[in-house]
């Protein structure tokens, strides 16, 4: 009789684990399906920028949730599931609301091996528990790089006397033209940053900006429609 009233204790509260694993199981069915759906992202991207001139290759990641509350976590997958961005802001503070990361820079175009084409996903959860979610579509392809006609490199330009900045015509695929502009002396930095429509092939630098003895240099970046961004970068001088 013990034997028989032992292996029924033990039915027993086998039936009661299952039937409480069934009742938690149902719970997290209904959460699923209940929950509310995921917030967007302001914005996510993932691009490839590229220095034509010393030919360094980089993939840029970005992402701003569309709220005023930070993020605790952000998880970044690649087109394969795999995990590229991972991180988690401290508890003691109030997560963070904007996030860039760029990759490395191996030689010649050997980190788009790591990042391949196609789409990246992007989970976020704020600190008050809203989860956000985004896709991002990474392409390997670039424009065509901008040739600078002037000035030429290392050239001495006269100073405090205005100069047209010329470039050659973009490809078809460029949707923007990048200009920045750096003018440094041992005292002081000047830096001019502007974006042109496409068609555009000339700029006047402003004399105020050629001041004597500067080092300069003036780097023009074909952006495509995608996002993806190629550089060429000129140095050049002022006179004294």
């Amino acid at each position: 009789m013990k034997l028989e009233i032992r292996a029924t204790s033990v039915i027993g509260a086998v039936s009661c684990l299952f039937a409480a694993t069934v009742a938690y199981s149902d719970d997290d069915d209904w959460e699923r399906k209940h929950r509310p759906p995921a917030s967007e992202f302001e914005f996510v991207t993932v691009i490839v920028e590229r220095n034509n001139t010393d030919g360094d290759t980089e993939i840029v990641i970005e992402a701003k949730p569309d709220s005023d509350d930070g993020l605790r976590r952000l998880v970044v997958r690649s087109p394969s599931n795999k995990k590229v961005v991972d991180v988690e802001s401290a508890r003691r503070v109030l997560g963070m609301r904007e996030f860039a990361f760029e990759s490395p820079e191996p030689a010649g175009e050997a980190i788009l091996a790591s990042y391949p084409e196609g789409s990246y996903t992007f989970d976020g959860v704020s600190t008050e528990g809203e989860r956000f979610f985004g896709v991002g579509v990474l392409s390997h392809q670039l424009p065509a790089p901008i040739v600078v006609g002037s000035p030429m490199e290392d050239q001495e330009l006269p100073h405090s006397v205005a100069h047209t900045l010329l470039w050659s015509q973009v490809s078809e695929d460029t949707s923007e033209i990048f200009l920045e502009l750096e003018c440094e002396t041992e005292g002081s930095a000047q830096v001019l940053t502007l974006n042109f429509a496409p068609d555009v092939i000339s700029f006047e630098i402003p004399a105020s900006l050629l001041v004597p003895g500067a080092e300069c240099q003036v780097g023009i970046g074909a952006i495509a429609e995608s996002g993806n961004k190629i550089f060429t970068e000129v140095p050049f001088t002022t006179s004294e």
